[in-house]
């Protein structure tokens, strides 16, 4: 089942009150997405290129080399 599949079966399953929130903020995110000078970056990682780069951050950043001073 894809991401679209389960929002939408989900969506089914909810109060309407939480349908309009939940419209509401796909709203926000998507006009966010459009004046974002970042915009023109989302989505251009396949997942798994996305997974390789959040291993490698995960394992490689934040590392800190007592020596290295």
């Amino acid at each position: 089942m894809t991401s679209r599949e389960q929002l939408i079966q989900e969506l089914t399953e909810v109060p309407d009150e939480l349908v309009k929130v939940v419209l509401d903020f796909l709203h926000r995110v998507k006009t966010t997405r459009i004046h974002h000078p970042l915009a023109k970056f989302a989505g251009i990682l396949s997942d798994a290129e996305a997974d390789d780069l959040q291993n490698v951050i995960r394992s490689d950043c934040r590392q800190v080399d007592m020596n290295e001073w």
